[in-house]
């Protein structure tokens, strides 16, 4: 099984006349993988100019749903004829996009033999998408990782400038064994999630605790001294539940936290690899049966 990066599509609205192209920005970010020769991803220049092959598939089930094939561009040193040789390596990852309506989610596979982060991936594509979209359309877009809980501060941080409300979903998870509430009082914050939780929890019932901002202010802006939110993060990360930054313009950003996911803390799951291969090769005759595993697998990410 191969693991995937989960990254939030962003676009910046600055330039004047990118107001114009707002209503269609899923349509001409969509036009930059219509085919293989709609973009080029090229980094720096002279010498130092490097050239990364990709390759698309749009899904038949929804073309907005897009696989790509994207090479890495380095040298490896081999020996022939009891030489050392440098030659010409292009180890590939896969790039899911999901370019639906109000969808906005990119997955990058985890694959060190093709580059060392999915960091690196993330910007090669931003600033090459940025540049093009900045040229015709005057917008720009940036490529911004989903966090777990543990960077739920970091992650609003980065999203404070255009927050309108923060979700706590407090009767999704159940409370593990070890849950001390004797750590709360019932009249707190902390106390009412916990009655709230295991109340719904028994009636199948969903509770959304919802924040605005204040009356007269149009974001809501990160308060890390507020124990009101500490105590509402924690009773998310106890309980596995999502928090969700919502921004101004409609988007979902999915916070969750994962006990065993490596440091980096970016939102990850897992999808067969075979199944990415498989589409890529033109002889497979069940086209069909493989699509509809990774529209599953799309549909299911965490966003």
């Amino acid at each position: 099984m191969a693991k995937f990066a989960q990254y939030y599509l962003k676009y910046n609205l600055e330039h004047m006349f990118s107001f114009e192209y707002k209503d269609e920005r899923q349509k001409h970010f969509g036009a930059f993988f219509e085919t293989d020769e709609s973009i080029e991803f090229v980094m720096g220049e002279g010498e130092e100019k490097k050239t990364y092959k990709h390759k698309v598939y749009h899904l038949s089930l929804n073309k907005n749903i897009i696989v790509m094939r994207f090479a890495n561009d380095k040298k490896t040193t081999v020996e022939q004829d009891f030489k050392e040789v440098s030659v010409r390596h292009e180890p590939s990852c896969y790039v899911i996009i999901d370019n639906r309506d109000n969808c906005r989610r990119i997955a990058i596979q985890k694959n060190k033999n093709a580059f060392n982060s999915t960091k690196t991936v993330s910007n090669i594509l931003t600033k090459c998408i940025n540049d093009k979209m900045q040229s015709v359309y005057y917008m720009g877009i940036e490529l911004l990782p989903q966090y777990y809980p543990k960077d739920f501060y970091k992650a609003w941080r980065l999203h404070q400038h255009h927050t309108s409300r923060l979700r706590f979903n407090i009767s999704e998870g159940e409370l593990p064994q070890n849950f001390d509430r004797n750590e709360w009082d019932d009249d707190s914050i902390m106390g009412f999630a916990i009655k709230t939780n295991e109340e719904n929890f028994r009636k199948k019932y969903r509770t959304v605790l919802e924040l605005n901002p204040p009356e007269d202010t149009p974001y809501l802006f990160v308060d890390e001294d507020s124990t009101y939110i500490k105590n509402l993060v924690k009773f998310s990360a106890n309980t596995c539940s999502r928090i969700e930054i919502v921004t101004s313009d409609g988007a979902i950003f999915n916070c969750y936290i994962d006990d065993a996911e490596e440091s980096d803390s970016i939102v990850c799951n897992e999808l067969d690899a075979d199944l990415l291969d498989a589409l890529f090769d033109e002889a497979t005759d069940e086209r069909e049966q493989l699509e509809t595993q990774l529209l599953e697998y799309v549909n299911g990410m965490k966003y």
